[in-house]
């Protein structure tokens, strides 16, 4: 990461519109797709086809007034409310893309994957897959209930339900409205931040013996359809199994392919939910020799199969590359 000098030498030799690769260039980043949906960065000044511009002397100030650009930065303080205020563009990032979200070192984060490893905590820090990204929602949850444990038992051993419903559902309601744009942030299964946050402080309750069916908690975070309740039933047997089980091996095995619902499916396709329920709808094996992909006992659709489809059946353009963090 470059120091605010070498920042501020950079932007002198810019443009006075600069575009999102020469921000990404001049403040040593990959890009700045965590910064643009602040709605405190600077805006569109001008557009030639996709490419947008941002004012360079704008841009230049507002990175200058970020916790992450001081010489002085520090460890972590007030992650929660940093989490909270947190609004990425991607469902999966490294820890260098964590980090810059969360104006944290690198090291920061690196240290929490340290301390906390699968298969000698309780509650281990969420694991990586094959390409070293992480779900941002198991992350979010994760940092938000790590200063703040279950409710402890009384004298007798025991635990008062209203307590710990109270602590399941603290968050329950995060991400649920929609954004500036219109669009609610999903992860990769298609959940809320919110509804992720409950999941996955289900699994830690389970794990300390607290019976949380999976019917109520299917109900409480508004899994209503057919078939997610089951869903839901399998996602937590898998989660008690023990975390360890869900780190990266130390070499790669054949990947299950990738499945999601139609709303978090049209999210990854650039889609409306509409739309692909009206393609699986109307392209049915007995209307059409191509019909759409079938969906699974829980509403699931392979992604895969559906992006080909789409492409195939030209829904799609065909130089359509997959959305970030996918």
């Amino acid at each position: 990461m470059k120091t605010i000098d070498d920042v501020r030498e950079a932007f002198a030799v810019l443009p006075e519109r600069v575009t999102a690769a020469q921000i990404a260039e001049a403040t040593g980043r990959k890009h700045i797709n965590n910064w643009t949906p602040d709605p405190t960065f600077p805006g569109e000044v001008a557009r030639s086809g996709r490419t947008i511009y941002r004012d360079r002397d704008a841009v230049l100030k507002w990175y200058a007034a970020q916790s992450f650009s001081r010489a002085d930065r520090s460890g972590p303080r007030n992650l929660a409310a940093q989490v909270l205020a947190a609004r990425p563009a991607r469902v999966l990032m490294d820890f260098g893309e964590l980090a810059e979200l969360l104006h944290l070192t690198r090291r920061a984060v690196y240290k929490y994957a340290e301390r906390y490893p699968a298969g000698e905590v309780a509650d281990p820090f969420p694991p990586t897959d094959y390409d070293g990204k992480t779900s941002w929602s198991q992350v979010r949850a994760w940092l938000l209930r790590h200063n703040d444990p279950i409710p402890q038992p009384d004298e007798h051993g025991t635990r008062v339900w209203a307590e710990v419903r109270a602590w399941l559902m603290k968050h329950a309601a995060d991400g649920a409205e929609p954004r500036a744009d219109g669009t609610v942030y999903l992860d990769e299964l298609g959940l809320t931040v919110g509804q992720r946050d409950v999941i996955e402080r289900a699994r830690i309750a389970r794990a300390s013996g607290i019976g949380v069916p999976s019917e109520w908690l299917a109900e409480a975070i508004h899994l209503e359809e057919p078939g997610q309740a089951e869903w839901l039933a399998e996602l937590l047997d898998l989660e008690d199994a023990g975390r360890a089980a869900l780190r990266v091996q130390d070499t790669p095995v054949p990947q299950e392919p990738r499945r999601m619902r139609p709303t978090a499916l049209a999210r990854e396709l650039g889609l409306k939910a509409s739309t692909i329920k009206y393609f699986a709808r109307t392209y049915t094996p007995g209307t059409s020799e191509d019909p759409f992909p079938e969906k699974d006992s829980s509403s699931a659709y392979d992604v895969a199969e559906a992006r080909e489809w789409l492409i195939r059946n030209r829904k799609l353009p065909v130089d359509q590359s997959p959305p970030a963090g996918a």
